[in-house]
């Protein structure tokens, strides 16, 4: 009995089949099975880019995602991180043609901006920008366009105070992720380099008051972290004396106490404003260590012993007796300590545009941080929170 020709046909494609013959639908690709696991503080829902081979897709912060992709070995680079996150995941992966190859991919975040440097750049026009103390994974705080200056982090990370506006019209304070600015006190004109106290519930800052012998001067003043309680914490002089200029304020650790220039000579005044005394040290914008035991300040190499020179960072300790840290190529200005009290990051002039450096307490080991031919200043290193 003879078959009809279509049904010969398809018994004779079972056959082929069953054997083991050609089939259209055998696979001829493999999987990337990514796992991503993201633990720690501040974590970015937005996810990360992975680069498979140069091309890049969007990876969720936690989650799976599968990628087709063919046999042989595709290399792996996780980027768009988050200024605070570090990850581990492999550099490449090898994929068999029907198979399944797993990626796992780990990232551990910690409170944004913990040690960090935080600073002021004209590279993108005065914004807040912040980096980590080793000069990497930059990122930009302020993306408003506008001119910032003097930005310091609260205690607890949440908060930046800066100055900001034509004349300096007041602190503001935005959130930690440069966001949300909002005007928190405001005195009168130049108010800026804001400092935040040990516990983070005051800020003290300079602004200018009415000289009575005509113009301003400054003078620091404190206010509760909301804005309320302002008032003038360093005195005025009587009639006929010499009206100094107060500025760039830094607290004690312990929070009774406030550092201060006066005219160019560095001072200690208590925080309910009484017991000003004056360390006898020329110098500017001095800064207290965590530890209490050390104040770096910059000052003219020679200091108050009438040498000349350029501006150079310094140290002392509760003696009062300088001892120069840095050798400026130009001028060494804004020195600010790491949250360990074993580096001080400032901002050196070179040709007359400011760059980051830090060195260590001793003066060993100078680092440039600075990356931009255009000036860096205002650094702040952050704490540990």
């Amino acid at each position: 009995m003879r078959f009809p020709a279509f049904v010969a046909a398809i018994f004779l494609a079972a056959m082929v089949s069953a054997c083991g013959g050609s089939d259209s639908t055998a696979p001829t690709t493999g999987t990337l099975a990514f796992h991503i696991v993201t633990t720690g503080f501040d974590i970015d829902s937005d996810g990360y880019l992975v680069d498979i081979d140069g091309q890049s897709r969007m990876i969720p912060a936690n989650g799976t995602m599968t990628v087709e992709a063919s046999p042989g070995t595709h290399s792996l680079a996780i980027n768009g991180l988050a200024f605070n996150c570090d990850i581990t995941a492999p550099a490449s992966a090898s994929v068999a043609v029907g198979t399944t190859t797993t990626v796992d991919v780990q990232a551990t975040c910690v409170p944004y901006l913990r040690n960090a440097i935080v600073y002021v750049s004209e590279e993108f026009g005065g914004a807040v920008m912040a980096m980590r103390p080793d000069g990497s994974r930059r990122v930009q705080l302020t993306t408003d366009n506008q001119v910032y200056a003097s930005p310091a982090v609260s205690p607890d990370g949440k908060s930046i105070a800066v100055a900001w506006g034509a004349t300096w019209d007041g602190i503001y304070v935005f959130d930690r992720f440069g966001k949300t600015r909002t005007k928190l006190v405001g005195h009168g004109n130049l108010d800026a380099e804001p400092a935040w106290s040990p516990d983070g519930t005051k800020l003290a800052f300079r602004s200018l008051v009415p000289s009575p012998y005509g113009g301003n001067v400054g003078r620091i003043f404190v206010a509760n972290s909301d804005g309320s309680g302002l008032r003038q914490l360093t005195p005025d002089v009587s009639p006929g004396h010499p009206n100094p200029y107060d500025a760039t304020p830094s607290w004690s650790p312990d929070g009774a106490r406030i550092l201060f220039t006066r005219s160019g000579d560095i001072s200690i005044i208590n925080v309910d404003g009484t017991g000003l005394v004056s360390t006898g040290v020329d110098g500017d914008s001095p800064s207290w260590s965590a530890d209490g035991n050390h104040i770096a300040f910059q000052s003219v190499i020679g200091g108050n012993t009438g040498g000349g020179g350029n501006v150079a960072i310094y140290t002392m300790d509760m003696t009062f007796a300088p001892h120069a840290v840095t050798t400026p190529v130009q001028s060494d200005q804004m020195p600010r300590w790491s949250p360990d009290g074993s580096q001080i990051v400032f901002a050196r002039a070179e040709n007359n545009v400011f760059h980051l450096y830090k060195i260590q307490a001793d003066g060993s080991g100078l680092v440039k941080l600075s990356t931009s031919t255009l000036s860096d200043s205002w650094p702040s290193w952050t704490r540990g929170f």
